[in-house]
């Protein structure tokens, strides 16, 4: 049977009462906490007793801090008087046990125990957690933004709703755990002022913070297997989660290390943080190269029977051109691109399209309007090329075309029942050739 267990326990920090109660559960089925870790906190095998644990705060401490401070003993030294033994210590939390029938309780003044933990909060747990918020609504903003340069292509990569949903999920995960103490600390208070201790825990919403959490972690881990086509299939991902481990485990071993090595509170701060920072790199722009390799081309070349319109079904001749296709689907958009050129001056005719199907009718006007913008905001400052409305029955759909100071030009957007069409040729269409593209394009057998 195994002597240790290491298990990844998703306490709420300010749940001193919680996790008091649980470890108390613990050691009733043989499970005595040990150490609490980076990752996982860790039990050891023991007899099952009847032990009661309790947890308190000390606002002074620090991760960084030089352990023990003096300050710290001397409270130590306190508690073991009364009979309470140190069984480990998580920042400014200190858990302690004792097997006494009736112990004395550590804090006796509920008041001055929540003004305590307030202060510990207020120290730490709020600023990281406010800090952490503030950055994902930050990187949740500048996604959305840039998603919404492209809507069609963007929206139909099943990897950008993913990671979309994974900032937003734990953004939500943070702001509950934030709102969640406020309302802790004021029942705490409240209850506090007629002498009584909070006596419920935190468990039912400590359980919708860690599934709101635990959600974001797998629409990243989701978002990764997507992806991983192109940069090694699951091992892109497999390497991607055993990096994000391997930081966590290495920045609090550095920590660890530098405390029991006596190294100051500051010093150890701003090595722990270069560390990070070095590590951060390495693991983003390093590591991935080196075991998997460069990222593959994204070029997608097929035999021309594959595009749904070829130059050949304009009547154009096709000799020394190369066909490509892109396709992909999200539950929001399907999207398609094909290609027919040849080398770059070559002179040869060319051909260049993609096909949205929106399948939310809420978010066509966001599509439509994502390349309308793209071009006349960002094309249109470098070509001068602009959209204009465009009357040709032989489109069959709502049709603009692309016009500069000179005139227009043979690039053109429709759309018509759910999808956007644009399309680019090296010449202008004759109405045959129109009536063509807009048959095969708009056909539903793409």
């Amino acid at each position: 049977m195994a002597r240790r267990r290491y298990w990844p326990e998703q306490f709420l920090y300010y749940d001193g009462e919680g996790i008091a109660r649980h470890l108390e559960k613990m050691a009733a089925r043989g499970w005595r906490l040990e150490k609490i870790g980076a990752l996982s906190w860790r039990y050891g095998r023991a007899e099952p007793a009847k032990v009661h644990c309790a947890v308190t705060y000390f606002p002074e401490a620090s991760e960084y801090n030089p352990y023990p401070t003096d300050s710290q003993e001397e409270f130590y030294d306190y508690c073991r008087e009364a009979g309470w033994e140190l069984v480990t210590e998580w920042d400014q939390m200190q858990i302690f046990s004792t097997e006494r029938v009736h112990p004395v309780p550590i804090e006796t003044d509920e008041a001055a125990r929540v003004r305590v933990i307030h202060r510990a909060m207020l120290r730490r747990f709020l600023p990281a957690n406010l800090l952490l918020f503030a950055l994902l609504v930050i990187q949740l903003g500048i996604f959305i933004t840039g998603v919404l340069q492209n809507p069609a292509a963007n929206l139909s990569k099943p990897s950008v709703l993913l990671i979309t949903l994974a900032l937003a999920l734990m953004g939500l995960s943070v702001f509950l755990t934030l709102t969640g103490y406020l309302a802790w600390y004021l029942r705490a208070r409240k209850a506090a002022e007629t002498g009584k201790r909070l006596a419920g825990t935190e468990q039912r919403f400590r359980t919708l913070t860690v599934a709101v959490a635990a959600l974001g972690v797998l629409s990243v881990v989701f978002a990764a297997l997507s992806t991983a086509g192109s940069r090694g299939g699951p091992w892109y991902a497999l390497l991607v989660t055993g990096e994000a481990a391997a930081f966590v485990a290495l920045v609090a071993g550095v920590r660890a290390y530098m405390r029991r090595r006596g190294v100051e509170r500051k010093q150890n701060r701003n090595i722990t943080l270069a560390v990070a920072a070095a590590l951060s790199l390495l693991m983003i722009n390093v590591i991935p190269g080196a075991v998997i390799g460069p990222r593959a081309a994204e070029l997608h070349i097929v035999d021309r029977t594959v595009l749904p319109l070829a130059l050949e079904d304009l009547g154009i001749p096709e000799e020394g051109l190369v066909s490509t296709w892109e396709s992909r689907s999200s539950p929001l958009v399907a999207f398609r691109a094909g290609e027919q050129s040849g080398p770059y001056d070559s002179g040869l005719p060319w051909l260049r399209y993609e096909v949205s199907d929106v399948k939310l009718p809420m978010l066509f006007d966001l599509c439509l309007d994502g390349y309308l913008d793209r071009y006349d905001n960002e094309y249109g400052r470098l070509t001068g090329g602009r959209f204009r409305p465009l009357n040709d029955p032989a489109w069959d759909a709502e049709v603009w075309q692309v016009w500069d100071d000179e005139g227009p030009w043979p690039y053109y957007l429709a759309c018509k029942d759910g999808r956007i069409v644009w399309l680019m040729t090296d010449d202008f269409l004759t109405p045959e050739q129109t009536k063509t593209a807009s048959e095969k394009l708009f056909g539903r057998t793409i």
